[in-house]
């Protein structure tokens, strides 16, 4: 009996989570045994470092995408990820309100290694999401993206790629996010 209840409890634990736990096998050199970060997302020279992937619709992108804006808000997402899709209504609206303003958000998939993913594009559509979305390349798999523990996280990059603030792991709102993207522009700007 009292194994049940202990599987009863890690069960209820594991439902009241705000992320999704993904990736798998992290490097061990992407790893932060002392504690000081959020998530293992870091990098002394940009957040993702030198890379060539495609958008879901098969254009191809790398790191001088986040050229393009003062402040880019990238989300990593999984489709397996509730948490990561349930924000991506408000993230969507995120991104059209920010259009033309400096600030471009960019969902970067964890689990999706090839463009015109179905059930990514499936989602993307049902939640309105229609911001760019970046494929997980062999080149963003061996740099900072496969050491991502949780789903979703969110990472800041000013234009030269290089992270703004901490990572963020777990889902939030709108207006949390909203607040967060104001306080990180300022540092950009």
């Amino acid at each position: 009996r009292w194994i049940t209840g202990i599987s009863v409890l890690a069960l209820a634990g594991m439902l009241f989570l705000t992320s999704c736990q993904g990736v798998e096998d992290l490097p061990d050199d992407k790893t932060d045994p002392a504690g000081t970060q959020d998530t293992a997302v870091q990098s002394k020279e940009t957040a993702f470092g030198t890379f060539v992937s495609q958008t879901l619709d098969g254009t191809e992108v790398t790191q001088d995408i986040f050229a393009e804006a003062d402040l880019t808000m990238v989300n990593i997402w999984g489709t397996f990820c509730g948490p990561c899709i349930a924000e991506m209504p408000e993230l969507g609206e995120l991104s059209r309100e920010y259009e033309g303003s400096g600030v471009r958000i960019i969902g970067m998939l964890c689990d999706v290694y090839e463009p015109g993913d179905e059930e990514a594009l499936e989602i993307i559509e049902a939640t309105e999401a229609d911001y760019m979305h970046i494929v997980a390349s062999e080149d963003l798999m061996k740099g900072n993206l496969g050491a991502v523990q949780a789903v979703p996280t969110t990472v800041f990059v000013d234009k030269e790629g290089k992270q703004v603030g901490k990572a963020y792991p777990g889902a939030t709102d709108k207006e949390t996010w909203k607040q967060r993207i104001e306080e990180l522009r300022e540092e950009v700007q």
